[in-house]
């Protein structure tokens, strides 16, 4: 009798357990989207400054907080749906922002759960600097243009977008530590 009652409790705890990871995950995912649709929103009023965008930001904080899938989502994501919303908007470029801000949704990542503000702004750097990369690799393929030409006249915009993702950056730990 006594292992009868032991195996209904565990089944019932097992069962609740179960449930409870079930909510998490949902809960997981309303953040995911809810960062999506943010990020693709806030692009639309930043556009009026080229390269200064939020995208770098909530791509990290979701690779961060929900792992490699879910950032890489978020990054791709956010990014294909606010092409929708912002003047240039979806075409042979496409392809390659989604790859780039994919990236930078796995490389969110990398970072451990209680980052040094130094590791985050490294990691900033590194995925702002892989976008550039990335872009300038597309818009060099699709009009024959020179990969080290590209580079060295989107310098500027490069510039603008290291500096402006730094200093969004400096907001992850706080956000991270609020969505906690």
């Amino acid at each position: 009798m006594e292992k009868i009652k032991s195996s209904a409790e565990q089944k019932m705890a097992l069962h609740a357990l179960q449930k409870q990871k079930q909510i998490l995950e949902l809960k997981e995912w309303l953040f995911v989207i809810g960062f999506i649709g943010i990020a693709s929103l806030l692009r639309v009023p930043m556009q009026i400054i080229p390269n200064v965008e939020p995208l770098t930001f909530f791509a990290l904080l979701t690779g961060w907080l929900f792992g490699w899938k879910k950032g890489i989502l978020a990054g791709a994501s956010s990014l294909y749906i606010s092409n929708f919303l912002v003047f240039g908007g979806n075409g042979p470029w496409t392809i390659f922002q989604v790859v780039g801000y994919g990236l930078v949704g796995f490389l969110g990542s990398l970072l451990r759960k209680k980052a040094t503000m130094f590791e985050v702004l490294s990691l900033t750097l590194v995925a702002t600097l892989s976008l550039q990369l990335i872009f300038n690799l597309g818009w060099s393929i699709f009009i024959g243009f020179n990969f080290f030409a590209a580079m060295l006249t989107g310098l500027i915009f490069t510039a603008v977008h290291i500096t402006s993702n730094l200093i969004f950056a400096t907001l992850l730990p706080k956000a991270r530590k609020m969505v906690y």
